[in-house]
Formats: C-alpha cells, structure tokens, sequence
C-alpha cells in the first residue's frame, strides 16, 4: 500500500469515528453519545409504554397462617403507578394450591373513581362494600396482604386501607383504628391477629379510658403549591373514643410535617378549637364528625400564607384516613357552619350542602413530588417540584411541566427554565421505551425549530429533557426524533442523532 493510499484509509476511518462523537461542538462535560446508527421507529403515541411484569402477590395460605407469595404477571404502563393494576390483580386472583383467593367466598373490588392513591410513599386503597362482609379477622388479613404486596413496589412504604370511603375498624365498636399498615408477610396471621385482639376495648369497658398507640397518616399543606402531602407517625392517644382520637389528631396537625420535605409551617390548630370535636352516629351506618373552629379562623390562616380550602382539606383527609367509619365532617367558624370553600385548584367555589364536607371533594388537593432538571447558575440541577398526585410519574406531563418553565418560587430561587417558550405538551407526538432500556422520544417539528431559534443553551435545553425523563422512568439514555425523522443539528451546538445519557450536573 503506498503513502497516499494509507492517508485516504486513516481519513476516511477518522470521519467514520467523528459520527460516533458527543457532539459537533462538544459542550464541556457533556457525556460521550452511542453510535448513531437508529435501529428503531419513531413512535407516534404512548402506547409503547405499556408493558406485563411478573409482581408478587401476597395472599394466604390454605391453612390461614401466613401471606405467601405469588408470581403474577400484570399489565403495567411505564409512567403510569402501577398500584392500581396490582391491587386490582390482588383481589381478583383465583387462588391456587398453595394460597386461597383474597376474601374467601366474599367477592372483592375497588370502589370510586379513584380507588387507588398514591403520595409521598403512602397509598390509599379504597374497597367497595363488600369487603363489610367479612369478619373483623379476616378484613385485617386482607388489609395485611394489600399492604404486602403494595409495599414491595419501590413507591410505596405505607398502606390505608378504606370501605367505601370509611376508615376500617378492627372491633365491633367502632373505636380501634386500622391506621397506616406497612408489610409483615413472615409473620403468622394468627400472632398478627392477637396482638390487635389485645389493643381492643375489653367487653364493658370505656374505650374513652383505654389508651392507643397507632400509626396514622396526617396531611400537611404544601408551602409553594396549593395542596397537601402525607406524612406518616405513630401516635399517643388517651384513649380510643372517635373524639379522643380526633382531638390528639389536631395536636398532631399542630406541631408540624416532622419528614415532608417543602410542607407549609403549621398554625397551632389546637389553640384554633372551640371545643371538643363531636361525634353523631348516622342511619346508614356511618358517622359525622363535627370540628369546632373560634370565629377568626379563616384569618388567622390568611395572615400565615395558609389557604383554608387546603388546610382544612387536609384536616379532613387526616380525620377520614384514620377514624373508624367518619363518613362525613362537618366545621364551623364560631357559630357558623362552614359551606363553601375557594379554591383555584378546585375550580373556584367548593360548596358543601348542609355544611357536609365529603373525601372525594379534595381529591385534586393530594399532591405528590417529582424532579425536574432545571437551570441553577449556568448548571442544570434535579429540583423537587410538588405537582398533583395524577402527573408526578407521566414523562409526557413531566415534560410538560418543563415546557411551563419555572414556578414564581422556584424563580426566587434563582432558578430558570432550560427550554424555549412556546411550546406545550401537544408537540410530544409519542414515547416508547425499547427492550434494552432506549426511551424513544417523537417531537414536533416546532419543537424542533424553537430548539434551533432558541437563544438559550441547546445542549441544556436537551439535557433537561434526558433528565427528567431517565428520573421518572427509571431508564439511562433516550433517543430523539422530530416528526418522526432523525435529525443531526438542530442550532449546532450538538449531535441529535445518537442517545443521550443522563448527565444532572451538566454546564453550559
């Protein structure tokens, strides 16, 4: 081979690797990007997301005395929680040899529209009423096996488990609290079982005079967004009467988020009570709480930033979360029952007839947490940013809450938004994730063009987007299209042809 044959070889192999590059201006610590060959399809809508996985399942055992664990495979969808689909796989399970159906002979299933909430680690499941049916013991094993088996999905770390709205009660009373249940699937049922057969009021007894020590859930409003988060704590109450355990829920309330990352201080809502909350038993079986506020209430809470839609939201999802069978809540400010709240996140007015206050009202108020890849001094840094419960997981509406920008607080912050404006959630035009591990990303052509008009940093503004998708998703490179093509340069700054790893820390 002669001297000018060997220098056409060496250049045509160094514009082979140069396709392989990060970048065609590398920016400085920009990882390095995969071949650019594209072996996959653009897709053109979501449904590439879904997908079957084998989850485990707990029910009991043939003989009743433990949670043993079945492999089940269920339809899952990657940004979408999976605690539905595998609740529901739960209860519908036929049972096999080793393990009985869950509920026996009793047919069980979700109830509402939103049967299954999860946030800030603690989920909600919702049964129909069915589940009234079966006796005290076996209600709880099955309280035991959903909270078994949500607890093994790395989202969950607490369980509360309702009847048709109601919290459960684990005596005929109606005083001894389910609470927050966590997993003990090694532990026989039958040990399980004495040891709350053991906390119950003895027959003849007051439970006003027998003490309480339970796991609950209390809900705390957000300082920076409209809405409440969870917070689980194990509790001291005086005694096990409805009105005792609501009392000690207030104090509670009180003295503040003690875990919850960005919760608004608290007002003392003790020192806010008229009196003692009250209890009335209804005709259809379930009760009604009344919570007594001193006239000035609203007002008070306006001067600490507080809105009363939330915070008494927030007092009315921790009471229903705990207390046995509380199907309504009733409160007053002085002598006036209150019957309407406002609320932007509600839609404006929240009117209350007869002042009865139901769950399901504020059910757009339970926030959950997110990161998002946002600019900080030249740098990009994963910021928590709370967002209601139904989008903290979908990487379409993750990305959407880029495309938003920054929030009034986070701007304060010094924070600013990595993307260029203009664009909404209409521009993803579809997302899959390959067997591998690839997420692959369609945008629109006008996404495509305000990246290249944008006077930003395009290499931040890519990295942003591979950031906060591989958080929600769990996945380590992504794969861009626009409308459906490849596209090399987009401003020139980088290489858009090959997939981008995750890269938190990257500078402009």
């Amino acid at each position: 081979m002669n001297r000018r044959s060997l220098l056409a070889l060496l250049t045509a192999g160094l514009l082979l690797l140069s396709g392989c590059g990060s970048s065609q201006a590398p920016l400085s610590g920009y990882p390095t990007l995969p071949p650019a060959q594209a072996p996959y399809d653009a897709p053109v809508d979501d449904l590439a997301l879904r997908y079957e996985a084998d989850i485990p399942l707990y029910l009991p055992s043939m003989d009743g005395q433990r949670l043993l664990c079945q492999y089940t495979a269920v339809a899952l969808q990657h940004g979408v929680s999976p605690v539905r689909a595998v609740a529901e796989a739960l209860l519908r399970h036929p049972g096999s040899v080793d393990v009985r159906p869950l509920g026996g002979g009793v047919s069980l299933s979700l109830h509402g529209d939103r049967p299954v909430a999860l946030a800030g680690g603690v989920c909600t499941v919702n049964l129909a009423s069915t589940a009234l049916q079966l006796d005290r013991q076996a209600l709880y094993t099955v309280c035991l096996s959903i909270a078994a088996t949500l607890c093994e999905l790395p989202q969950v770390q607490a369980v509360n488990v309702l009847v048709a709205g109601q919290a459960v009660a684990l005596d005929i009373i109606g005083c001894l609290p389910l609470g927050s249940v966590t997993p003990r699937p090694g532990e026989e049922l039958a040990v399980l079982w004495d040891l709350v057969d053991a906390r119950r009021t003895p027959l003849g007894e007051n439970p006003a005079a027998v003490p309480l020590t339970a796991t609950a859930t209390l809900y705390f409003p957000m300082a920076e967004t409209e809405g409440f988060m969870p917070e689980t704590r194990t509790l001291s109450f005086p005694g096990q009467h409805p009105e005792q355990l609501a009392a000690e829920l207030v104090n509670a309330l009180s003295a503040g988020a003690q875990r919850l990352s960005g919760a608004a201080a608290m007002p003392n809502l003790s020192s806010l009570m008229a009196h003692t909350p009250t209890l009335t038993e209804l005709e259809d079986g379930g009760r009604l709480l009344s919570l007594y506020f001193v006239p000035g209430l609203e007002s008070a809470l306006h001067d600490l930033g507080l809105s009363s839609a939330v915070m008494l939201g927030a007092i009315h999802r921790t009471m229903t979360t705990f207390i046995p069978s509380v199907s309504q809540v009733r409160m007053y400010e002085g002598s006036n029952l209150i019957t309407s709240l406002t609320s932007d996140s509600l839609g404006g007015a929240l009117l209350f007839p007869d002042g009865l206050m139901q769950r399901q009202q504020f059910d757009p108020l339970l926030l959950d947490q997110a990161s998002l890849s946002l600019v900080d001094g030249g740098h990009l840094a994963m910021t928590p940013r709370v967002l209601p419960c139904v989008q903290a997981q979908h990487p379409r509406l993750l990305i959407g809450q880029l495309l938003d920008g920054v929030t009034e607080a986070e701007a304060a912050r010094g924070l600013s938004s990595p993307l260029p404006a203009g664009l909404t959630s209409a521009d993803i035009l579809g997302l899959a994730l390959t067997e591998d591990g690839t997420l692959l990303v369609n945008l629109s052509d006008a996404f495509a063009q305000a990246l290249t008009d944008f006077n930003g940093s395009e290499g931040l503004a890519c990295y942003a987007l591979v950031n906060t998708l591989c958080e929600s998703m769990g996945v380590a490179r992504v794969r861009f299209f626009f409308n459906g093509r490849v596209r090399e340069t987009l401003a020139g700054e980088l290489y858009w042809g090959g997939e981008f790893l995750r890269s938190p820390g990257v500078a402009s």
